[in-house]
């Protein structure tokens, strides 16, 4: 896709900043979108393989596999991985911010929290937030509590305090289990145990990507996963402060970038809208170096070929190179 020269320009910027190469993901985290990531991430002569990446994603989730497999994609090709949320970043996109080892978001960006999609049963194509499960659980035991508490205090109270603790416990779990039984007995155990299993995936993904990221913590995942009571809710970037390490502002050239992307990063794209933007000229004489051990230091994941050439440097590289002679 051929970009206007001021996009190309904008992101050049952001590469120069960063050392890094500039990536676009608007749309649906899903294996046709990861493969369009694979085939951007390709080097060639005007976009040779640096040392970072930064990706601008929007999205509004989807499949939590995809999700891990595009944050690993990019721990392992890169030295360090920017994440930049343009607007909107839910669900599975969270998962891949979990990644990330630095986080960028302007105040109206939002995140979400890591919410699996199940399937609804008998529906062909529906699905259902795994977050409807966990709630029903809770809500479910919080009703028994409550109907066992209130029971029990009125035995003791009404009683003048005639029958004992002991008694009126045991009067009250009678009367608790009876009211909610029925209500217990139209859960079906083995789709409850398969909501569960789902439900611990995200969990899982995120352990593993924190690990690597190291912006997050356990319990970071553990609060994505639990703590919120819908798949809507809003994680502004003033709470995502509180669960991230490193969380900023874009920087002057980020917003540039933005603004020059427009509605392609402010709204998630349909098809997908995913590209590499910054493009550098090479240095002439490129020489034999393309054919020494410098290959041997490229490395391979999920077939993106990776190998750098020593030569290649973007225009960050030389300035720095050039400021700070030996």
């Amino acid at each position: 896709m051929s970009l206007p020269e001021e996009i190309v320009e904008a992101a050049n910027a952001v590469s120069d900043s960063l050392d890094a190469g500039v990536f676009v993901y608007s749309g649906s985290i899903d294996s046709k979108g990861r493969g369009l990531l694979i085939k951007t991430m390709q080097p060639s002569d005007e976009q040779p393989m640096l040392e970072n990446a930064i990706v601008f994603l929007t999205t509004h989730g989807g499949q939590a596999g995809e999700a891990y497999r595009i944050a690993r994609l990019l721990q392992n090709v890169t030295e360090k991985f920017y994440l930049c949320v343009p607007s909107i970043c839910k669900s599975a996109g969270t998962l891949i911010a979990l990644g990330a080892n630095e986080i960028f978001m302007p105040s109206v960006s939002e995140l979400g929290p890591l919410d699996v999609q199940l399937r609804r049963r008998d529906e062909i194509g529906q699905r259902r937030s795994g977050m409807v499960v966990r709630t029903a659980l809770n809500g479910l035991a919080e009703e028994t509590f409550r109907v066992f508490e209130q029971v029990m205090l009125r035995i003791t109270v009404g009683s003048g305090q005639t029958i004992s603790f002991d008694v009126a416990s045991r009067v009250a779990a009678t009367i608790a289990t009876g009211v909610m039984s029925p209500v217990y007995a139209q859960v079906d155990p083995e789709s409850l145990g398969n909501d569960l299993r789902d439900l611990s995936v995200a969990t899982a993904y995120g352990e593993r990507l924190v690990e690597h990221g190291r912006n997050a913590t356990m319990e970071t995942v553990r609060q994505l996963v639990e703590d919120y009571p819908t798949h809507e809710f809003i994680i502004d970037s003033e709470e995502a402060k509180n669960l991230f390490k490193d969380v900023k502002s874009p920087t002057q050239e980020m917003n540039e970038f933005i603004n020059k992307c427009g509605e392609a990063l402010y709204s998630v794209q349909s098809p997908h809208f995913i590209l590499r933007a910054d493009k550098h000229m090479q240095p002439e004489g490129n020489g034999d170096d393309d054919d020494n051990g410098a290959n041997a230091e490229g490395r391979t994941a999920a077939g993106v070929d990776t190998r750098r050439k020593t030569t290649r440097r973007s225009n960050h590289q030389r300035k720095r190179k050039a400021e700070n002679p030996k």
